[in-house]
């Protein structure tokens, strides 16, 4: 089984993305001018619905939310929270992705510590015969606190299985002078393991690419469905990694979050 996490970046507004069918007359009095019409509501259920646009228009040849649910694979998980919730974006992500109290200060992640248990050699390094693959997979420039170990990270970043292989396919494998025993060369013998490590596991990635030469659609212009095809071609390809996660920001919206006259 592989875990695929989509991280939301900002402040998403869950009262319009998942909204109170049941409790109009208040909700419209809250909400104002941003309030969503009830008859524009995808309905769920008789107490909820999802946002109109969570479904495209008719004839599309892709799902939305709304129809992923009808068809049983969709679920909503509604009143997630912790108690005395930090009103700072970047404190409130750091608690979510390190599942910590909101006084609790840690350094490892809540998929890392997962990791960890499954995996207790893994090791500073991490390539080993018992996982050959990356454990994550995080697309996008750098590995997730969220898959943060007691050692290290327990993933990897790429942003692209073609140019991840170009970048470390040209680190040497050997040669290396060794690294003084002060605080400095242990820093970098650590830097060193990592990018071997990188370098290992380049072969795998690309050669789980590879094998997938055709994807069905996928919208254009749209970077949540360019990670996404990332994923399904390194899953459809084989490779064995365990949790992979993709980005979506823009929801950090503060004000003109409608077209004047128009909610």
């Amino acid at each position: 089984r592989v875990l695929v996490l989509v991280q939301l970046g900002g402040g998403n507004d869950g009262i319009n993305t998942v909204i109170p069918l049941d409790q109009m007359t208040t909700y419209n009095q809250l909400r104002g001018n941003i309030a969503i019409p009830e008859a524009s509501v995808l309905k769920l259920t008789n107490a909820t619905g999802l946002h109109p646009s969570m479904e495209p228009a008719a004839g599309g040849t892709i799902k939305g939310l709304k129809s992923l649910y009808d068809d049983g694979k969709l679920m909503v998980v509604q009143g997630v929270s912790y108690p005395n919730p930090n009103l700072s974006h970047f404190r409130a992500t750091d608690i979510w992705l390190t599942a910590s109290n909101s006084n609790e200060y840690l350094s490892d992640g809540w998929a890392g510590r997962y990791l960890n248990y499954e995996f207790p050699n893994y090791g500073d390094v991490g390539f080993n015969t018992v996982m050959p693959d990356p454990l994550a997979i995080q697309i996008g420039a750098v590995a997730s606190l969220g898959l943060q170990g007691q050692s290290g990270s327990m993933g990897i970043s790429i942003q692209d299985p073609n140019t991840f292989y170009q970048l470390v396919s040209g680190i040497p494998s050997g040669g290396i002078d060794t690294a003084p025993q002060t605080p400095a060369g242990r820093e970098l013998t650590h830097i060193r393991d990592v990018a071997i490590q990188s370098q290992q596991y380049a072969v795998q990635v690309k050669a789980a690419a590879d094998r997938v030469t055709q994807q069905g659609p996928y919208p254009t212009a749209n970077t949540l469905a360019d990670q996404l095809k990332i994923v399904a071609r390194l899953i459809a390809g084989g490779l064995r990694t365990r949790i992979y996660i993709v980005n979506l920001g823009g929801f950090d919206n503060h004000s003109a979050q409608v077209v004047s006259g128009n909610t």
